[in-house]
């Protein structure tokens, strides 16, 4: 029974059940900048809400979304990708990548902006839309597009053309995979140009209704935006690239995309290889341990051992760990609540029953983690560590060979809102309904709405 397939939200951090709390085809390759103006940006007022006036601006930073807040908070996300497909002007570009599509709202969005001149390309995985997995949504997108395009082909050069496809697999590994990316691009809208939006949200209205995502934003980035592009052109082609894994760094922050084929290591994994749990100082616990936050929505596989073994480690050096999870293979799970060493890594799964049918209905869909303390990870031993990781990517070997975008952040104030919002909802997490007289639990897939890798 798969009702609930992945949707967009976006929401400023909220309590469960109501309590209140405290260019052009530019090759991607590994760049080091200066900081761009856009990366640093805090979140604000996003001030082209329900303007479309010349002056309107975007402002970058972190959206997050909650399943079980007002509606307002559901749907920040989404509606804030679908308020700026609206204010897109026709003469920009809207380039979208998202693992599925299904918001009606969003589509007649896309197909407005098409009309009235904006060029349009969007990609799904083909997973999403086939003879068993009817996609009504994306087979308008499709025909509303191919009708735009009929519409205007007396006024507008072939290069202004929309379209909407789907990749078999990964769109740069040309195989078995998944296309597991979401990113949203827009070349101007108001006065603000080269916007990138990237996180953990689809473009679903699962993703408002049924999960707990993040999005960033960055504005008036140039740089960032080519680089972007030369992914997105390499992704719509379908076919192998090489390398697959690539990079554009700058001091404050990174995006990458993988797969990742030839032994790389992962950014995370690295990270946690160099941090050390005492001697903090500005940073981590008022003791100086530092503290590690995980809220990965699958932790499992060769990968997720990999990366369990780091935390118990860390755990077991005095760091401060907590890891929220949504789905956690039983090897992973068994490993790091052992009573060996330190006792068990504090562990809590994200996911609630809302109606006692003994599915889970709503969960966390971040992939998020942070750490807050002391390492050498730079290159020098830094008693004031930042560090966030978000995006797409769970921490699973399907995630490892798939199509993903990995935002790093290096500095404070992302730090303490990623680690706020996990730490809100550890304590706090979503309560299930009791089950309902004569469900029998060994009878039910718990799992049987969520994503699963």
């Amino acid at each position: 029974m798969r009702r609930l397939l992945l949707v967009l939200v976006t929401v400023v951090l909220f309590l469960p059940l109501g309590r209140a709390v405290p260019a052009a085809d530019a090759s991607p390759v590994v760049e080091q900048v200066a900081p761009a103006r856009a990366a640093a940006a805090a979140a604000g007022p996003y001030t082209c809400w329900r303007s479309a006036t010349a002056t309107c601006r975007i402002t970058g930073g972190v959206t997050f979304s909650s399943a079980n807040g007002t509606r307002a908070q559901k749907w920040a996300i989404i509606n804030k990708i679908i308020s700026t497909i609206r204010r897109t002007p026709s003469s920009g570009s809207i380039q979208i990548m998202s693992w599925n599509i299904m918001s009606d709202s969003a589509v007649s969005a896309l197909i407005d902006a098409a009309q009235r001149g904006v060029r349009v390309r969007v990609i799904m995985d083909a997973a999403n839309q086939s003879r068993d997995v009817p996609n009504p949504g994306f087979t308008k997108l499709v025909r509303g597009l191919r009708a735009a395009n009929a519409a205007k082909s007396s006024k507008f050069p072939t290069s202004r053309y929309s379209y909407a496809k789907k990749c078999a697999g990964s769109c740069r590994r040309g195989v078995a995979a998944s296309a597991h990316s979401k990113y949203y691009m827009f070349s101007k809208v108001g006065a603000s140009r080269n916007v990138v939006m990237q996180g953990s949200a689809n473009l679903t209205n699962a993703a408002a209704g049924n999960q707990w995502n993040d999005l960033y934003t960055y504005v008036d980035n140039a740089g960032l935006y080519k680089w972007v592009n030369g992914v997105y052109n390499q992704m719509w082609r379908d076919q192998y690239v090489s390398p697959t894994w690539v990079s554009y760094k700058q001091p404050t922050y990174e995006l990458h995309f993988s797969p990742r084929l030839n032994g790389e290591t992962d950014p995370l994994t690295y990270q946690l290889q160099h941090v050390t749990c005492t001697g903090a100082s500005g940073a981590g616990t008022s003791g100086g341990r530092t503290i590690i936050r995980a809220a990965p929505d699958v932790f499992r596989g060769t990968w997720g051992m990999t990366v369990a073994k780091e935390l118990r480690r860390l755990w077991n050096n005095g760091c401060n760990v907590k890891v929220g999870y949504t789905v956690i293979g039983v090897d992973v799970k068994k490993y790091l609540s052992s009573t060996a060493g330190r006792g068990p890594v504090p562990l809590r799964q994200l996911a609630q029953d809302a109606d006692g049918d003994g599915e889970f209905d709503k969960y966390f869909h971040l992939k998020a983690w942070t750490i807050n303390g002391r390492s050498d990870a730079s290159g020098s031993d830094d008693k004031s560590y930042w560090w966030t990781l978000q995006g797409s990517s769970n921490v699973s070997d399907l995630s490892k060979i798939s199509d993903e975008n990995i935002g790093v952040f290096k500095y404070r104030s992302v730090t303490l809102k990623y680690q706020n919002y996990i730490d809100t909802w550890f304590t706090n997490p979503p309560r299930s309904r009791p089950l309902l007289p004569g469900i029998d639990p060994s009878k039910v897939d718990p799992y049987a709405n969520m994503e699963m890798d």
